[in-house]
C-alpha cells in the first residue's frame, strides 16, 4: 500500500444505490484515516437540515465536521443547507433558489487548491444534486475516485447490478463497492454480486472492516490513471 500517493491531488466520491444506505457511516470512518494524509470533506448540499439558533445544522455533514476535530469549518465541508427531508432538486425548487452543478465545483475548486476531498453525495448516484444535473454528473466532472455503498438486504443484487451497468452507460468509472452489513443476515450477497462485476467488492461488517477498506483505496488510486 502507497499511503504517500493519497498526500497527491486525488479526490475520492461516495455515493450509494439509494439513500439511507450508510454514505455517511462509511465516510465518515474512512475521512478519520485519509485526513492524515491531507484530506477533507466536502458535502455540497443536504436536505432534512435542523434549525439551529442563527442557522440551519446539518446532521451528515456535522459528523464529518466532528472526524476533522474541526481543522475546516462546517460551511466548508456544507455551504448548501435546507429544511426539508427531500430530494435537493425539488428543496432548492421549492425555496425558489438557483443552485447548479458549477456552484459546488467553484467551492470543490477552491478547497482543491490545498487539499484532497472526500465528496459525498446526496441519495443514489443517479439522484439529482442540483438544479442541472446528478450525482453522477458531479464525479464526471472532478474526475474522481468513485465509491457506491450498497446496503446487504435482500433486492441488493439488482441494486448493484443495475447501478454498475448504469455508470458503463454513463461512461464513468466506478471503482469500488462497499456492501454495507450492518445487521447480520443468512444471505450470501457479497459472493453474489462479485459473480456479476469486476469492480473490487469489500464488505463493512464493524469498525475493523475500515481498515482493509482504506488499505484497498488507497492501492486502487495508486493505480488509477486519471
Amino acid at each position: 500500500m502507497c499511503l504517500e500517493y493519497l498526500r497527491m491531488s486525488k479526490h475520492i466520491f461516495i455515493t450509494g444505490t439509494n439513500t439511507d444506505v450508510g454514505k455517511t457511516y462509511i465516510g465518515v470512518r474512512l475521512i478519520k484515516k485519509l485526513s492524515k494524509y491531507g484530506f477533507i470533506a466536502f458535502k455540497p448540499i443536504e436536505t432534512g437540515c435542523r434549525r439551529g439558533s442563527n442557522t440551519l445544522i446539518p446532521a451528515d455533514s456535522s459528523r464529518y465536521f466532528e472526524a476533522l476535530n474541526s481543522k475546516v469549518t462546517l460551511d466548508t465541508i456544507n455551504p448548501y443547507r435546507f429544511i426539508e427531508p427531500i430530494s435537493p432538486y425539488l428543496a432548492i425548487k421549492r425555496e425558489g433558489k438557483r443552485v447548479y452543478l458549477k456552484n459546488y465545483l467553484s467551492k470543490f475548486r477552491q478547497l482543491a487548491k490545498s487539499s484532497s476531498i472526500l465528496v459525498e453525495g446526496a441519495g443514489g448516484a443517479f439522484s439529482p444534486l442540483a438544479l442541472d444535473g446528478l450525482n453522477i454528473d458531479m464525479m464526471r466532472l472532478i474526475r474522481s475516485f468513485n465509491i457506491l455503498v450498497v446496503k446487504d438486504e435482500l433486492g441488493c443484487i439488482s441494486s448493484a447490478i443495475s447501478n454498475v451497468y448504469a455508470f458503463q452507460r454513463y461512461k464513468t468509472n466506478l471503482d469500488l463497492i462497499i456492501l454495507n452489513t450492518n445487521k447480520k443476515n443468512n444471505m450470501d450477497n457479497l459472493r453474489e454480486i462479485r459473480k456479476y462485476t469486476k469492480v473490487p467488492v469489500l464488505n463493512y461488517k464493524n469498525a475493523s472492516s475500515i481498515k482493509n477498506i482504506f488499505s484497498k483505496v488507497s492501492s486502487l488510486l495508486e493505480l488509477s490513471n486519471r
